[in-house]
């Protein structure tokens, strides 16, 4: 089943925090939200927040520690042996070091911008 977002022009016209949403047709259609204002997200693909079993943590931040930012990647076809070898081999630290890599050059621009 296809996963889809608000498409960057129909952003402002939602209510805050739908932005980060990334949900099914039919969840989207029952919140009636048109589908003209949505595109399909990839079927790997980066959602806000991580679920645990009663609760969903998207952000929090504290004087000692700063802000913090979660983050779910989402693989819906990978199968329970690609899992085992993404997981507990070398292609994880690569993907974290390629997030890494984007997440310095965002909060970089970030606080260049804010500065100005």
């Amino acid at each position: 089943m296809k996963n889809y977002r608000l498409k960057k022009e129909a952003v402002p016209f939602f209510k805050s925090g739908m932005e980060t949403r990334v949900l099914t047709m039919d969840v989207w259609r029952s919140c009636n939200i048109d589908e003209k204002a949505l595109e399909i997200v990839e079927d790997c693909y980066v959602s806000f927040g991580t679920q645990g079993e009663k609760f969903n943590t998207l952000s929090g931040w504290s004087a000692e520690g700063g802000a913090r930012f979660n983050f779910a990647i989402h693989f819906p076809s990978m199968k329970i042996k690609e899992y085992d070898f993404f997981s507990k081999g070398k292609l994880t630290r690569e993907l974290m070091n390629s997030i890494q890599h984007e997440i310095n050059r965002f909060y970089l621009n970030f606080n260049n911008e804010e500065k100005e």
